[in-house]
């Protein structure tokens, strides 16, 4: 059994808003057949990031050879700055080295979870399902709060345009699934 789940959602500053913060973090758990793989110890997370990267493991593997996430880990402690990106995703968010990575591999209808002590699998339509409640979560804490202010760096702005874009793109074509 599959178990991703948002424990914690709030903005950086611990406000119940705040428009400056594009980044949504928090608290989160991801586990198969109750072993653990992300857990509340890992820290505070940017789940927005997170909810990226997850929907690019819809289709993509991510791996450190071959990953969905410009290097971050696929639930990034950081993911601050949205960029244009000439690389294989149209956007590159900005982070730091921490954070908590899980390899995600396909192997035909089923995806093998890692965390580096081993794989769990669990089936495509699982992992989809777990992913797309993550993002819908995610989704309505933004809906719930203000409007953010735009970025004041036109690079930065495009960035945040394009990660917006992707994102309901991929979210789109993962429940047409």
């Amino acid at each position: 059994m599959l178990e991703l789940r948002i424990l914690e959602l709030g903005w950086i500053s611990g406000e119940a808003d705040d428009a400056d913060d594009p980044c949504a973090h928090g608290t989160v758990v991801l586990a198969v057949d109750g072993k653990a793989l992300v857990t509340p110890a890992d820290g505070s997370l940017t789940l927005s990031a997170a909810g990226l990267y997850l929907l690019r493991t819809l289709q993509h593997d991510h791996a450190p050879a071959d990953h969905v996430s410009d290097g971050n880990a696929l639930f990034p402690c950081c993911g601050y700055i949205a960029l244009p990106s000439s690389g294989v995703f149209p956007v590159f968010c900005m982070g730091c080295p921490g954070g908590r990575d899980v390899t995600v591999t396909h192997q035909g209808d089923d995806v093998l979870l890692d965390a580096g002590d081993g794989p769990c699998r669990v089936s495509l339509e699982e992992w989809r399902q777990a992913v797309l409640a993550f993002v819908d979560a995610v989704d309505a804490f933004y809906a719930r709060c203000s409007p953010k202010h735009p970025a004041t760096d036109p690079e930065e702005a495009r960035g945040w345009a394009l990660f917006w874009a992707e994102w309901r793109q991929r979210r789109q074509a993962a429940q047409a699934t």
